[in-house]
């Protein structure tokens, strides 16, 4: 009767598991490199179109790739790509379905050269309604051989700190999360004040002189 028990328990966690997720599709002119800083692995143009990440907000880690064949026939092709771009998401919420897409997207092979330099994301809800507008920094595109022969991890985190992109761009249909604010009263500043009395207290003559001259240096 324990074990009958056991396994309904476990049945019932996996199956809370399975419907407590957020599905992400997106179409094959979008690669998704990462969610919430962990690298997704996937095939250069795979069917797999379709992620399932947390409820709440999330970061999607995504880039913009399509690949143009010149001359037909005679197998002279190139791929255009962008950079990654970190797409800070609205709440999410359980068990919804949302999709991305691209914002005025190319219509041949000499706009998506300009357009990889600063591809724009948009993400929307199962209504169709768009949540987010992200816009990616502005970098030169790819070339074809840097594509297909750098075998150099994708650093998600750095990508996300050290290239500035535009802030992204909310829709009244999005909810966001507010950021916490600190009130004066939270401020440690009567503790601060105690530290530099028991500093004072504890220090040497010549250390007070040291400080009593830097401190007569600031009010100049």
């Amino acid at each position: 009767m324990t074990l009958r028990a056991t396994l309904a328990t476990v049945v019932l966690m996996l199956s809370t598991s399975a419907f407590s997720a957020v599905t992400i599709t997106a179409p094959e002119e979008i690669k998704i490199e990462g969610l919430n800083g962990q690298e997704v692995k996937s095939r250069l143009f795979s069917s797999d179109s379709t992620y399932s990440i947390d409820a709440g907000e999330n970061i999607i880690s995504v880039r913009y790739i399509q690949f143009f064949e010149e001359h037909p026939g005679i197998g002279s092709h190139d791929i255009v790509r962008s950079g990654v771009v970190n797409i800070k998401t609205p709440i999410l919420q359980d068990q919804q379905t949302y999709r991305l897409a691209l914002l005025n997207p190319p219509q041949n092979h000499d706009d998506a050269k300009a357009y990889a330099k600063q591809p724009v994301f948009g993400l929307y809800d199962a209504k169709n309604q768009l949540l987010v507008e992200q816009k990616g920094s502005k970098t030169q595109s790819y070339g074809i051989l840097k594509n297909l022969f750098n075998d150099a991890p994708t650093d998600l985190t750095q990508k996300a700190t050290t290239i500035a992109q535009p802030a992204p761009i909310y829709t009244s249909q999005a909810v966001v999360g507010k950021a916490e604010v600190v009130k004066p009263k939270d401020l440690p500043s009567a503790n601060n004040a105690q530290q530099l009395i028991n500093t004072w207290k504890s220090a040497s003559k010549s250390e007070r002189q040291a400080f009593m001259t830097w401190l007569a240096e600031q009010a100049q």
